[in-house]
């Protein structure tokens, strides 16, 4: 019988002809071709999270911005002067949950200045940051947000309606600030009424600024009053 016919026969009574795999071969070989196929996938998937994640480490070095740098920045804008003049001031004072993140001393052609970035606890945001400018003669000059996260409207109805409940006080005198309710409690320059409907946000605000006015005095007593 001939060879090709005796393998047709083997495949009609369900055998192997002869000379091709076995079942147990096939199945081998299946295994390492798949085996193979999932191997390359785990190549490929590594190559592409590996150069995902230099291109996402490429991107942050390229827009990194240096938060105390931005505020050198900033400071130098607001004065009109350059960077150099904006000098950090190591001067982290806390007030309880609030606290001074950082100072800076400013060479301005008025004088100079030590602004403090404050942040205030107890905000409806949970807290807020302000940078608060003192004269070297204890006022405050400005208050600027520098960073809050309180309900829409909120910080700016604040703002507007206590700024200048701060700006032009001396500190020196006053000392912190009492955040009282009502316009009738207020009983001197250093009795904030808080704002109706924003008592949270009028909080921090206070807060913030009482951290800002504990960090200048401080400055104040090593580097002015010697």
């Amino acid at each position: 019988m001939a060879e090709n016919e005796r393998d047709l026969l083997l495949k009609m009574d369900g055998g192997e002809p002869q000379g091709s795999p076995s079942g147990g071969d096939r199945a081998q070989k299946l295994k390492k071709l798949l085996a193979g196929d999932v191997a390359k996938c785990i190549i490929v998937l590594a190559a592409i999270a590996l150069v995902a994640g230099v291109l996402l480490g490429l991107m942050n070095w390229l827009t990194y911005v240096d938060p105390d740098q931005a505020i050198r920045d900033q400071l130098a804008g607001y004065y009109g002067i350059g960077a150099d003049a904006v000098t950090a001031y190591d001067n982290g004072v806390t007030e309880g949950d609030s606290y001074a993140a950082a100072a800076y001393v400013v060479e301005t052609a008025e004088g100079r200045m030590y602004v403090c970035r404050a942040v205030g606890s107890g905000a409806k945001g949970g807290t807020l940051e302000l940078l608060v400018h003192f004269s070297e003669d204890g006022i405050i000059k400005d208050i600027e947000v520098y960073s809050q996260s309180e309900t829409a409207g909120y910080m700016d109805k604040v703002m507007k309606a206590n700024k200048g409940k701060y700006v032009g006080k001396n500190v020196l005198e006053t000392g912190g600030f009492d955040l009282v309710k009502g316009e009738s409690s207020v009983a001197d320059d250093g009795d904030v009424d808080a704002v109706s409907q924003a008592t949270f946000t009028s909080r921090g605000v206070n807060n913030a600024v009482n951290a800002a006015v504990a960090s200048f005095e401080k400055y104040y007593a090593a580097e002015v009053n010697v």
